[in-house]
């Protein structure tokens, strides 16, 4: 019975708080700018599809897997000393050779260029 009673309080509480904010909210015509969504660098009142460089977006990409390829390797420099040598060694051996088989597919595919 007091669950019942705490529910049906939190319930009207939290539709009169909602009822009290849309009432008393005063919202304007004038400032339609700032109902728009805003993307840094880019103007928001022009056109809201403009293109986009390719070439940037994979440089971001490419930054962002990097960052996390080092965010992996810094725990095994700490690891080092606790883990067994023969199967530490084999971990990031495998490890830097998938790294280094990727930078080489991008390096392939002039993903690291930025002029065409």
């Amino acid at each position: 019975m007091i669950v019942l009673i705490l529910a049906l309080t939190s319930l009207l509480v939290s539709h009169f708080l909602v009822g009290l904010t849309t009432t008393l909210s005063k919202k304007s015509n004038n400032m339609k700018e700032k109902a728009i969504p805003f993307e840094c660098g880019f103007n928001f009142f022009n056109f809201s599809r403009m293109p986009f460089s390719m070439r940037f977006f994979l440089i971001a990409i490419i930054f962002i897997i990097f960052d996390v390829e080092i965010v992996l390797i810094l725990p095994l420099i700490k690891t080092v000393y606790k883990a067994n040598i023969s199967m530490w060694s084999l971990t990031s051996i495998s490890f830097m050779i998938i790294l280094i088989l990727g930078i080489l597919v991008e390096w392939k595919e002039k993903s690291f260029e930025w002029k065409n």
